[in-house]
């Protein structure tokens, strides 16, 4: 059988996470897949993968870049030879690529994703970091994997030398809906309510939905709003939602570890998102609702029949949306959103992959 290689930076389970989950479980049919996270394991995100074609190993610290000199220094002595190897961070494509270079790593084909628009959100020293990185390891990659027009037009416009020499294609998100479950109780207490999920962290954009939460109310006084998730921005948003007035009627929930019976039985999902790569969330929701609100975080939302289109970084543009979702008849989204997430297969996703592979060697 052949080998297949996905590293990864941690267990968690963000928008590139359960991408290489995705393509890490179809490949495990016909391959041994080894899956690599460089900090300590969250084995409860991946369990289900665990079968004797699967093999997760982890290094055992919490630092990324410590995590990823470990692996260097684990794969130079190794002599495994992988028929794909996969990555969705600038760090570890970068560290990937070097080892290809020096011949300690041994790949026929190097498929790498871009994960976030790292020209429009770093500065400082990530910045300069993952500069350096694209210049060392990127020259391996045989694919490069980006998930809008707008994503490649932004590294081909900071990196022009660069994307010259590799093989950049624009490929959608893949989804896989195959395992979903509605299975979970919700506190009745929350009654009708908006939803919306991600870490809290600014590029979310939690404190504008609060916000435009805040402008609605007065309108839809019995509504709550739901935020899934956890991060290092969790004092400030509860600070805010004192602020606002709106402790009894803003639930900061938390992780929860299935999100479908929130978005299924939610009044309106929301992405108030400042800035992604692609926001797989929002593919999730089309899944469960017809009332979805997102903000132009990422090039081809606005493509997205549907989805009620919110200005990024306004907050009344953001209550408007809501506020025209709450009150739209919006059965009719149904065929369309279908029609979108169909097109996202995994196995799409891997044809389209293949293609842009072959038709560069």
């Amino acid at each position: 059988m052949d080998n297949v290689l996905v590293v990864l930076p941690t267990g968690g389970l963000g928008g590139a996470e359960q991408v290489l989950k995705m393509i890490a479980k179809f490949h495990s049919d016909k391959c041994n897949v080894e899956i690599f996270f460089l900090t300590k394991i969250q084995i409860e995100n991946w369990r289900d993968l665990d079968s004797n074609n699967v093999e997760i190993k982890y290094i055992n610290t919490r630092s990324l870049y410590l995590g990823g000199a470990c692996f260097l220094l684990r794969k130079i002595f190794s002599k495994k030879t992988y028929k794909y190897v996969y990555s969705s961070q600038v760090l570890i494509t970068g560290i990937i690529g070097l080892l290809l270079k020096g011949k300690f790593l041994f790949s026929e084909k190097f498929i790498a994703r871009e994960s976030t628009l790292i020209f429009d959100r770093f500065t400082g020293f990530k910045y300069f970091l993952y500069e350096k990185m694209y210049q060392i390891g990127y020259r391996k990659i045989d694919l490069l994997i980006c998930q809008t027009d707008y994503m490649k037009n932004k590294l081909v416009e900071a990196l022009p030398k660069l994307s010259k020499k590799i093989n950049i294609q624009v490929i959608p998100n893949p989804v896989n809906f195959n395992d979903i479950s509605l299975e979970g109780n919700i506190d009745e207490r929350f009654g009708q309510f908006i939803v919306s999920a991600g870490r809290l962290i600014p590029e979310k954009g939690f404190d504008l939905l609060i916000k435009a939460f805040k402008a609605i109310k007065k309108t839809h006084p019995s509504l709550k709003l739901v935020i899934l998730g956890e991060g290092q921005k969790r004092l400030e948003l509860e600070n805010l939602i004192e602020e606002v007035e709106l402790k009894e009627d803003v639930i900061l929930k938390g992780f929860v570890k299935n999100v479908y019976p929130y978005f299924n039985q939610a009044a309106v999902c929301v992405v108030s998102s400042r800035i992604e790569g692609f926001p797989n969330v929002l593919l999730q929701m089309m899944y469960q609702n017809t009332k979805v609100v997102s903000t132009k975080c990422a090039g081809g939302i606005e493509d997205i029949e549907g989805v009620s289109i919110a200005e990024t970084n306004n907050v009344m543009s953001l209550a408007n949306a809501l506020q025209i979702s709450l009150e739209q008849n919006t059965e009719s989204n149904r065929i369309g959103f279908d029609k979108n997430l169909k097109e996202r297969s995994i196995e799409n996703f891997i044809k389209k992959m293949e293609l842009h592979l072959s038709t560069h060697d």
